[in-house]
């Protein structure tokens, strides 16, 4: 059975972002049990969503996202920016373990992350301009403003927050309000297409100055890594080596 250490909400409700028809994206961390770990047991990341089979989620809805806590810790070491939200959200739970997990965040935070950012925004703006996904699954926001204004809201928007990873070492979350002015216009389609992509061509030079001016290390401290996650499976399976003992530290 697993054990759950850390479940928070992340999305665009967690970044300020959201409106009134948008669903809750959840995330939880658990920890697999030694035969999944050391045998030849198996723990899948899972994904659920209340809303009926084959729909797009909307209001009201909610979608959650199950990861086992070392295919977690090798996406956010990796920079994936969905992940990373774990470490500047509030949780909506979180152990002794949880709260381990969350303050080992500087192990985790390096320059490859804001490349991943990177790579996410041009993923974005690829799929914007038809580069990628010739079809889009949201042709009421094309027939309204003339273009996938949720692509290019989630481009702007990693582009906005890889410069913030790289200049501060953190994330504000929900994000700050000259930001969500911005991010709510695009989304609604205040903006016209061709400015959004010029602004996002400003901000691609400006992501990729800041990775390269950077004080964060290269890549993640794999070995700090590696020490926590064996601090949390050993205090979840109670079990505890000759020499070896862990403490969680006093905020």
């Amino acid at each position: 059975m697993t054990t759950e250490i850390l479940r928070f909400e992340y999305g665009s409700r967690a970044h300020g972002t959201g409106t009134e028809d948008s669903d809750h994206d959840y995330m939880s961390i658990v920890v697999e049990p030694p035969e999944s770990v050391i045998g030849l047991g198996t723990t899948r990341t899972v994904h659920s969503s209340t809303a009926p089979e084959g729909a797009r989620s909307g209001a009201g809805d909610t979608d959650t996202t199950v990861y086992p806590l070392r295919q977690f810790a090798k996406l956010a070491a990796k920079g994936n920016p969905t992940v990373l939200t774990a470490f500047f959200t509030k949780a909506e739970f979180a152990s002794a373990e949880g709260r381990h997990l969350v303050n080992s965040a500087p192990y985790f935070i390096s320059k490859e992350a804001g490349m991943r950012f990177l790579g996410y925004a041009m993923s974005q703006r690829k799929a914007l301009t038809g580069q990628r996904n010739k079809r889009t699954n949201r042709p009421e926001l094309v027939h309204k403003h003339g273009y996938d204004t949720k692509f290019a809201y989630h481009m702007v928007r990693l582009q906005l927050q890889g410069i913030e990873l790289m200049k501060t070492h953190a994330l504000d979350l929900p994000m700050k309000d000259v930001n969500l002015g911005l991010l709510q216009s695009i989304r609604a389609g205040s903006i016209v297409k061709d400015s959004v992509l010029a602004l996002s061509e400003n901000l691609d030079n400006d992501l990729k100055k800041a990775i390269d001016e950077s004080t964060l290390p290269e890549k993640a401290d794999v070995d700090k890594i590696n020490e926590m996650l064996l601090d949390i499976h050993m205090d979840i399976w109670g079990y505890e080596p000759e020499g070896y003992h862990w403490e969680e530290e006093d905020d």
